[in-house]
């Protein structure tokens, strides 16, 4: 039992020492930022030129489910571009019918087309 109150005061401190810790690092970024807005703005803009480098190689589809189908369209024109049961077999479709065309997509987390994603 002594041993055990002897490691309390270890374990106080060890818990204070890391609260202030997160403290200070919240802190320093925070100032850091405050201090260096300009820099902060340029990363920001750079990750939004990444962005759309990324998203410019390729046309965004949108996929929604109907009954137990998943249907893909593109997302700028509307046109359809494949349906079917997975989302394994509907790529492989999109990627059939256009194989000169790069596409991506996403599905919202509220969209029941998750269920079909296995």
């Amino acid at each position: 039992m002594d041993a055990l109150l002897d490691i309390i005061p270890y374990v106080v401190i060890a818990y204070a020492s890391f609260k202030i810790g997160k403290h200070w690092a919240v802190w320093q970024i925070s100032s850091n930022i405050a201090d260096h807005p300009d820099h902060i703005l340029k990363v920001l803009e750079r990750i939004k030129e990444l962005d759309k480098e990324s998203n410019s190689e390729g046309t965004e589809m949108t996929i929604e489910r109907v009954g137990d189908q998943l249907y893909a369209y593109a997302k700028d024109t509307g046109q359809f571009l494949a349906q079917a049961g997975t989302l394994a077999d509907l790529t492989q479709r999109v990627s059939e019918r256009f194989p000169d065309q790069t596409f991506f997509g996403t599905i919202s987390r509220d969209d029941p087309a998750k269920e079909l994603v296995k």
